[in-house]
């Protein structure tokens, strides 16, 4: 049992927290897929406008993995497909029809997930849409499956603003099913599963769990991120080295398919941020689409809508679904202007990680946060800044420099394949050149994966 403490890092001071009061939101009258929020994915639609589907049915297939299916989560009938630039899929609308047949999967009693193949559960999970739960290590796209891991990484808590409360999840959740999710994945690899969670959890079913290896962490954000939990026990050596990782609320959506035979696609997720009025947790079912989640609540005259955290998530509107891999949907000001001669000002309400201001000496009080950069691109300065910010063993300002020059070889000695945006993301908050350092990063990964 590792125990992960980490003192590098940031908790940003956000006003708008959610409450910890739990709500149901139903899917509405559409649910929407997005093919292009999955990387590496080229989808092959099975099914065409008009055409009926039953809630479970296969949308599309992954033409490099023809085995790994895209499912709909609500029955109905097809309504509308966009296409993008080059014939590319954005979006499949399907009509609800709640009268909609379901397809049902095999089921297995507890005591039988022990002994099933690898090959028995992967077919059952690319099946049935789950799946593309399960992300790999580097590159974080989803799971190959003819290629097991040397381990996996279940993720309990993130400690991003604004995340579920891994608490009121475990409340939701008879143990059982925890159990029977791990016993599934265990099957899929001769390595350990590694479930990762905060040390002051106070909640006993965790402890209670088998088949795995129970670690804690503490600290500031990004101790919650799995890229930390690997790098302290599992660690990525090359670029042939794979871990997968996994949410818990994912974990529980496969025990939940294996024991009934039925996939559940339910997920908890946040409503928070200083421009929405109701704060709080919701149950909804993937594919919801954000008008639908929002419906009952008030949002201030032109905020942005953000699917996921204010650091990692993508800007969104009320007609997208919630991100596959989103549990939180936050809502900020979008408040775009510069305040005149703000560099010279004494800053006491300024929000800095630096001591460029005088509220640097004062306690950290919640803000609001809005959409402005505070300032323009500027060239790359030196100056410790997204260093302070980083409990990776790396050197972020010499791989940003190496990523930029194409420098292979260095970006691989500088531990490229450890790396993913989103453990760069406060890099990119703090840092005063105001490079999208996220978006360096992920150029990064795609030149390895592509040349390395």
């Amino acid at each position: 049992m590792a125990d992960i403490r980490i003192k590098k890092g940031h908790d940003l001071k956000l006003v708008g927290k959610p409450a910890k009061q739990l709500g149901a939101i139903n899917h509405g009258t559409i649910v929407r897929l997005h093919p292009v929020e999955f990387p590496g994915v080229k989808p092959k639609l099975l099914v065409q406008e008009g055409d009926s589907v039953k809630k479970g049915s296969p949308i599309f297939f992954d033409k490099n993995h023809p085995e790994i299916m895209f499912t709909s989560s609500a029955g109905g009938r097809v309504e509308n497909i966009v296409f993008g630039e080059r014939r590319r899929i954005e979006i499949v609308e399907i009509a609800v029809d709640d009268n909609a047949e379901e397809i049902t999967f095999e089921s297995f009693a507890p005591d039988e997930l022990s002994g099933l193949a690898a090959e028995k559960i992967i077919s059952i999970l690319c099946s049935s849409g789950l799946w593309p739960t399960i992300r790999r290590r580097p590159f974080s796209k989803i799971a190959e499956p003819g290629k097991p891991p040397k381990s996996i990484f279940i993720s309990t808590m993130s400690t991003a603003s604004f995340a579920v409360d891994v608490e009121i999840v475990l409340e939701q959740t008879p143990l059982d099913i925890m159990q029977a999710g791990i016993d599934v994945l265990q099957s899929l690899t001769n390595g350990a599963i590694n479930l990762v969670s905060p040390k002051n959890i106070s909640n006993s079913k965790l402890v209670e769990l088998s088949n795995v290896q129970r670690h804690t962490y503490s600290g500031p954000h990004p101790a919650g991120n799995v890229g930390v939990h690997v790098a302290h026990i599992d660690p990525i050596k090359n670029k042939d080295d794979s871990i997968w990782y996994i949410s818990l609320q994912d974990v529980i959506s496969i025990g939940k398919l294996f024991l009934t035979g039925k996939v559940d696609y339910k997920k908890i997720i946040t409503v928070a941020g200083s421009a929405v009025s109701e704060k709080q947790h919701y149950t909804v079912n993937r594919g919801t689409i954000i008008s639908q989640i929002l419906s009952n609540n008030n949002l201030e005259a032109g905020a942005r809508i953000i699917s996921g955290d204010v650091l990692t998530g993508s800007i969104s509107n009320m007609d997208n679904a919630i991100g596959f891999y989103h549990e939180s949907i936050t809502v900020i000001p979008n408040m775009p202007k510069r305040v005149f001669m703000g560099w010279i000002s004494p800053g006491f309400s300024k929000y800095s990680l630096s001591n460029t201001f005088l509220s640097k000496i004062l306690p950290k009080r919640e803000q609001v946060f809005t959409t402005s950069m505070n300032g323009s691109k500027r060239a790359i300065l030196p100056i410790g800044a997204i260093e302070k910010v980083m409990p990776l063993n790396i050197l972020p300002t010499m791989l940003i420099k190496s990523i930029i020059a194409n420098d292979i070889e260095t970006m691989e000695q500088l531990g490229i394949y450890e790396c993913d945006p989103e453990d760069f993301a406060l890099c990119s908050f703090s840092d005063a050149s105001k490079m999208d350092i996220t978006g360096i990063i992920q150029d990064g990964l795609d030149f390895a994966e592509a040349e390395g």
